[in-house]
């Protein structure tokens, strides 16, 4: 595949025109419409600002086959490329020694933050999109409220509020309908708080939760997944952008570097995995 094609699918999958490109990389809207057409190429000095803009590595840009990746492998591979998603041996809140890591809130720039609140938001609209307010268990997670709130405005004309931490939900509208963003959960021990939390200082719950990851484990002392227990318990449908069996697929096909970790993700999730 040309290096115009490649340009053009990036762009279609972020969702911007060609004039706004062009104004981020300080060309003219005709420049890169002669870049998708293969009328030219950009110059070598553009190279890199255009891997910064869609958040790829230059080796991205030039060899990996991204339109053959689906929605799910390319937030796979994001979390893998920006060291969120790591293999080793890690003890988790739950106690239980894990193969693999998921820390999505280790962002460190623009567009990470960015690429990360493009996930969440396509998720918001696929699975609660009359959401009209944004919630966050931390503080810490104001950047991605922001970040996804901006993107279903700019992207999807959705123009939700958002609310730092579950201590403030009492301050916003009792009429809103409550989306609650957040990383990952093993146990739901957290989750499960944070809700509680949420219904003591508001007297109502989030309808949706959407997670980062779901690694699908069973809670303690039932055969019930935690996603499936915490929906039990509080009434809030709880979806994930993607699952462990998503991230196994991936390493699989060699879309991440995780073939040596194969044997202990799969002998994990067989340990683990709740229905």
């Amino acid at each position: 595949m040309q290096l115009g094609e490649k340009i053009r699918i990036l762009r279609h999958n972020k969702g911007t025109t060609q004039a706004e490109l062009a104004n981020a990389l300080s060309v003219t809207a005709q420049t890169v419409s002669k870049w998708e057409t293969h009328l030219s190429s950009p110059d070598v000095s553009v190279l890199p600002a255009i891997a910064r803009y869609f958040s790829i590595t230059m080796d991205e840009l030039f060899g990996y086959r991204l339109d053959a990746l689906g929605y799910k492998e390319r937030f796979v591979r994001f979390l893998f490329d920006n060291g969120m998603l790591r293999f080793g041996e890690f003890t988790l809140k739950s106690g239980r020694t894990s193969p693999y890591l998921i820390r999505s809130g280790d962002y460190r720039t623009g567009s990470q933050i960015t690429k990360l609140g493009e996930f969440y938001a396509e998720s918001v609209r696929r699975y609660a999109p009359d959401t009209q307010c944004l919630i966050g268990i931390h503080e810490r997670e104001a950047p991605l409220l922001v970040a996804t709130a901006m993107i279903l405005f700019s992207r999807y004309g959705m123009d939700v509020g958002y609310c730092v931490a579950p201590d403030a939900v009492s301050h916003v509208d009792p009429a809103s309908k409550l989306t609650l963003l957040t990383d990952v959960f093993t146990s739901g021990v957290t989750l499960s708080r944070a809700l509680e939390t949420i219904r003591q200082k508001s007297g109502r719950l989030p309808a949706d939760v959407i997670v980062c990851v779901d690694r699908k484990e069973r809670s303690e002392h039932t055969s019930l997944s935690a996603k499936h227990t915490v929906e039990r318990a509080y009434g809030t449908g709880i979806h994930s952008i993607i699952d462990v069996e998503d991230i196994i697929r991936a390493a699989e096909a060699g879309i991440i570097d995780g073939t040596a970790h194969l044997d202990r993700l799969k002998a994990y999730q067989l340990q683990y995995e709740g229905v």
